[in-house]
C-alpha cells in the first residue's frame, strides 16, 4: 500500500473523521482530533495485503472504537518515551531525591 493512495482519500474521508471525533467528544474524550483518528485508521489499513477500497476506509473510520484509538495512543506514547530514556531517568532521579529528603518517620 502506498501512502499516496491514503493521502488522496483523506480529504474525501474528512466528514467521517469529523463525525468520529464528535462521537469521541460525546463519550468524554475531548482530546481526540481528526489527524490522530486518521493516523490510527491508516496504520490498521497498512497491515492489509489486498487493495483497500474507499468504502472500507470509511467503514473502518466509522467503526473505530474508542478503546482501539486509546490503545494506539498509549502504545505510541510508550514508544516515544522509550526512545528518550535519559529524560525519564533524570525525572525518576529527581523524584527519588525529592522524596528521600522529605521522608518522615511516623
Amino acid at each position: 500500500m502506498s501512502n499516496q493512495q491514503f493521502d488522496v482519500w483523506k480529504e474525501d474521508a474528512w466528514p467521517a473523521l469529523k463525525s468520529k471525533v464528535e462521537e469521541f467528544h460525546l463519550l468524554g474524550y475531548h482530546h481526540a482530533d481528526e489527524e490522530a483518528v486518521w493516523d490510527c485508521v491508516v496504520e490498521k489499513l497498512r497491515k492489509k495485503k489486498d487493495y483497500v477500497r474507499f468504502h472500507v476506509v470509511i467503514n473502518m473510520i466509522l467503526t473505530l472504537r474508542l478503546s482501539e484509538y486509546m490503545n494506539r495512543l498509549t502504545i505510541q506514547s510508550y514508544k516515544e518515551s522509550s526512545s528518550d530514556t535519559s529524560d525519564l531517568h533524570a525525572l525518576i532521579d529527581d523524584i527519588d531525591n525529592h522524596s528521600s529528603s522529605k521522608r518522615h518517620l511516623t
